[in-house]
């Protein structure tokens, strides 16, 4: 035990036993979340956009790790708001269980075909005031985390937050489009018919993911696929 953790003992964000931040029989409860259409938000095989949902500039597919209940609600949020990025090497082991499950089933075959076209991943991005505030971007964390299990590309600095925008959580859905709208900025290395897997922490009603996939595929990305860690 280092001296952080015999000072500062973790604790299981489910339980509070002391021990780990995910303690096994917590694990043992976790749900997880249907995969939607990124479009409609309503269930999809695979996580491909529904023909009929399907736009020039709208997400392609949507994948979802886990259901934002109990451990994984528990956890996100004292990640985001207690800053505990101690958090990161649990949160990676979980993280890396539930892909190579992903990876094996068959019904997520669009998926796999999608990363075999070894996209770019980006976090989405936090305004800078935000950023600076938190001390870090947990989207980003968990893209760089992503991309060193799925041995891709994190593409640094590719989209901007121009914009400070209220809270997605805080507004009524009607409210959010509208609050996210122009927010960000593609950087000019994207380059034609680059595919991007864009990385959040939760999908609540998607307008902050299809906002950017929008002024992505406006730049000229080819596929752009969403993940998150909860839905």
């Amino acid at each position: 035990m280092s001296l952080i953790d015999w000072i500062y003992p973790r604790k299981c964000v489910g339980c509070n036993r002391s021990g780990k931040y995910f303690c096994d029989d917590c694990l043992e409860k976790l749900k997880l979340s249907w995969l939607i259409c990124p479009m409609c938000n309503k269930q999809a095989v695979g996580g491909k956009v529904h023909f009929g949902c399907k736009k020039k500039w709208g997400l392609d597919g949507l994948m979802n790790l886990f259901s934002y209940k109990g451990l994984i609600k528990m956890g996100i949020h004292r990640l985001k708001y207690e800053f505990l990025q101690d958090m990161e090497r649990e949160l990676e082991e979980l993280v890396e269980s539930k892909l190579i499950k992903i990876l094996r089933e068959r019904q997520n075959i669009e998926w796999k075909f999608f990363l075999k076209k070894k996209p770019i991943i980006i976090g989405v991005p936090l305004y800078w005031r935000r950023q600076n505030w938190r001390g870090f971007n947990q989207a980003e964390m968990i893209g760089k985390m992503m991309g060193k299990k799925l041995k891709l590309e994190y593409g640094e600095g590719l989209v901007k937050r121009i914009k400070s925008t209220k809270p997605q959580v805080k507004l009524k859905k009607n409210e959010r489009k509208k609050n996210i709208k122009q927010a960000f900025k593609v950087n000019k290395k994207v380059r034609l018919g680059d595919n991007i897997l864009l990385i959040d922490d939760v999908w609540t009603t998607g307008e902050t993911m299809r906002e950017i996939g929008r002024q992505l595929k406006k730049a000229g990305a080819g596929e752009v696929w969403g993940l998150t860690l909860a839905r």
